[in-house]
Formats: C-alpha cells, sequence, structure tokens
C-alpha cells in the first residue's frame, strides 16, 4: 500500500496495525453512522477550523479553509447522504485533510473513532440502498462498534469536481513578493468581512437614496443620483444602478443597519455598490493572501481574488472589476435607467 504517516493518527486504536492487512482505514462518525476512508489518503486529522463561506458552491461543499497556507474546500457528505442533524460546528467537529489522486480537500465529520484493519474478503456488499447513496460507497465491513460503511474517495472527489491540486506555492496572479503589501478597505458584510483593493475605489459615500425599480434584476439593489446631477431636476441619465453586494455574496442584509456605497475606479460605465460599513482602511502583507484554488471558482464567483489571513479572520479579497464582468446584465440596467 502507499506510504503512510502514521504519526497522524496519535493513539487511535488500530493505528499500530497499519499495513499488516489487505486495508486500513479510519473510521469516522457521520451524526448516527459510521464511514470509513482510507488511511493512504488521509493527510492530517484536526478540529474544525473557522470555515469561510463562498458564494454559490455546491451543496456538498461547506466552503473553504487555510489549511498550512494553502485554501482548501472543506466538504460536508450529509445532503448527500440523506443525513439530518445540526449543522457542522467549528472545534466540536473534526475535519479530515484528504489527499486522494493529486486532489487536496478535507471533509467534516462529528468524530473521528478508530482504525479498522481488516481482509478484502470481510468487505460485504451493499445492502439496497437509494442509487445516490450507492454512488459513495465501495461496500461494508462489520466490527464492534457496528457496521461500517466504507466510503469511494474516487466517487467523493469526483462528485465534488474537485480538479488536480496546485503544486506551484508562487502565487503568479497576485505577484505576491517578500514585504510587499496592499493597501485595502475592509468592510463588514452580513456574516463575513470582505475587502475591496483601495486602488479599485474612486470614493466611498454614505448610502444614498436608492431608489427602486420593478423588474429590475435581484443582484440590482435600485438606482442613485450621481453627486453632480442638477438633484432639483433630474434626468433619467443621472442615475446609475448600485449592485448589491449582499445579494451577490449571499449574505443577511440587515435593512436597519448602516452601509456604504462603492464606487469603483476605471469602471466602464457608472456604477455603484451597496455594501456594509466600511470599518477600516488597513495595510496588509501580500505574503498573508492564500489564493483560491480553482475547484472553488466558477464563472459565477470567480471575482473571489483571495482569501485574507488577518489573525483569527478569514477575509474575502473581492476583484469589483470582475463583479461588473460577472453580472454583466447591469449595462443593460444602466441604458434603461
Amino acid at each position: 500500500m502507499a506510504s503512510v504517516n502514521h504519526d497522524i493518527f496519535g493513539s487511535l486504536v488500530g493505528a499500530e496495525q497499519i499495513g499488516k492487512f489487505d486495508s486500513s482505514e479510519l473510521v469516522c462518525r457521520l451524526y448516527d453512522h459510521l464511514y470509513a476512508i482510507p488511511v493512504k489518503s488521509v493527510q492530517e486529522t484536526l478540529p474544525l477550523p473557522s470555515i469561510l463561506q463562498l458564494p454559490q458552491l455546491p451543496v456538498s461543499i461547506m466552503g473553504v479553509c487555510v489549511f498550512r497556507d494553502k485554501v482548501i474546500p472543506v466538504l460536508n457528505l450529509s445532503p448527500q447522504l440523506d443525513l439530518a442533524g445540526e449543522p457542522p460546528q467549528t472545534e466540536t467537529w473534526q475535519m479530515v485533510v484528504i489527499s486522494h489522486n493529486d486532489r487536496l480537500c478535507a471533509m467534516a465529520v462529528c468524530d473521528i473513532v478508530e482504525i479498522i484493519n481488516y481482509s478484502s474478503e470481510e468487505v460485504e456488499p451493499l445492502p439496497s440502498t437509494t442509487d445516490g447513496e450507492e454512488y459513495f460507497f465501495r461496500g461494508i465491513k462489520r466490527t464492534e462498534l457496528g457496521l461500517v460503511t466504507l466510503l469511494d474517495m474516487n466517487a467523493v472527489v469526483d462528485h465534488c469536481h474537485l480538479p488536480p491540486r496546485e503544486h506551484d506555492s508562487v502565487q503568479d496572479d497576485l505577484d505576491v513578493k517578500a514585504n510587499e503589501s496592499l493597501i485595502i478597505s475592509l468592510i463588514r458584510l452580513g456574516e463575513v468581512y470582505v475587502a475591496v483593493q483601495i486602488d479599485e475605489i474612486e470614493r466611498i459615500l454614505r448610502t444614498p437614496e436608492i431608489l427602486t425599480e420593478e423588474g429590475a434584476p435581484g443582484y440590482i439593489k435600485g438606482k442613485a443620483l450621481k453627486l453632480d446631477a442638477d438633484q432639483d431636476n433630474p434626468q433619467p441619465e443621472d442615475y446609475y444602478p448600485v449592485i448589491n453586494m449582499y445579494q451577490v455574496l449571499e449574505q443577511p442584509e440587515d435593512i436597519e443597519a448602516q452601509g456604504n456605497l462603492i464606487i469603483p475606479k476605471a469602471s466602464a460605465f457608472p456604477i455603484g455598490f451597496y455594501t456594509g460599513v466600511v470599518e477600516e482602511i488597513r495595510e496588509v502583507n501580500k505574503t498573508d493572501l492564500a489564493k483560491i484554488p480553482p475547484l472553488t471558482v466558477t464563472t459565477q464567483n470567480n471575482y473571489v481574488q483571495a482569501v485574507l489571513k488577518l489573525k483569527d479572520e478569514l477575509i474575502l479579497l473581492i476583484d469589483l472589476n470582475k463583479v461588473l464582468s460577472t453580472y454583466e446584465n447591469a449595462k443593460h440596467y444602466v441604458k434603461r435607467t
């Protein structure tokens, strides 16, 4: 079998028998069920850290976390396995970091139980299940703990559309060099912090009156009047659309809370971004940026440029120009206003 780092399993029951049988597997509990992951695919186990949610992820991906200076996706297979219970909790749940077929990800589990070691003839076929469940399983193994379902890691990584991992540690697109820094605006947006490079911002305004318009797409909060327009006799062309970043980033919006309007630089057309309050402007080191891997970037959320590690907080670095590129309909909305 593939080389296994025995140290990561500590004093788990069965760890001393790894490699002495046909198969060795890490048994994890997910609610009231036991599942097993081949130890050769396990890179590390640790308490579930803070998870940063990204917009428009598949249901099987909770979000991302930072593991050894890399951003990796964290999987939750409960929806696919039709398991009900309280959602994963930071620190009380565990996380299994998995490296399989050149894919790197993590899986959230309720608990890590023990190592089981067995001969191949001890594996029993699956009982009658739904097609969706069978897809993830290789069989079952009877143990003193009860029935343990053997996960098929090929199926898991394929289902979550995980492409091969990136081995290059140099984040070329972020142009990261030692001691280089950038200045960001730090914005509280619902349940997350987001950051925007100050070089992308023309102005940060107190939220002006935003007029709603029937038929506008959901991500358009409304339209606002240009500062240099005749405030007493505005014309249709004096208004610009306002993109609601709460909607874009799928965050709950407190309509009673204060907010800001960000006017971007170098935009091809007048536009504003409605956000939460810009709490501070600060300088950060580029080495604190971790690139979002392609496996969590779709054509719908490629405006998430990176994750910024700021003390114990993970912050999304947003590229406003890519937001505009993604939401092309905003241009049509400009013409209508």
